[in-house]
């Protein structure tokens, strides 16, 4: 089993995905078990994916985006780009 968790700060209210004003942190985690076999969670509950896709879309995340998301391997690559290599991933 691997899984990967992500933290958001949540301090601004004004800006907070509805549903989460009380809390000062997002924690978003997924989960793969053998098989490939996916979970998620936010803030240590369990959730579909469509509710963690709709809490990105609220706060203006693009899933969409190819570059979302760098997997594993190309962290290296990215670090190592130039200023107008990472501004034309945006």
């Amino acid at each position: 089993k691997a899984s990967v968790t992500i933290i958001f700060n949540n301090s601004d209210r004004a800006r907070s995905p509805v549903g989460f004003e009380e809390t000062q942190t997002i924690a978003v985690t997924r989960q793969i078990a053998m098989g490939g076999k996916s979970k998620y969670l936010v803030n240590g509950v369990l959730a579909q994916p469509g509710r963690v896709q709709s809490l990105f879309h609220s706060v203006q995340l693009n899933i969409n985006n190819p570059h979302f998301l760098i997997m594993q391997g190309r962290v290296t690559k990215v670090i190592n780009m130039r200023p107008n290599e990472v501004l034309s991933m945006v």
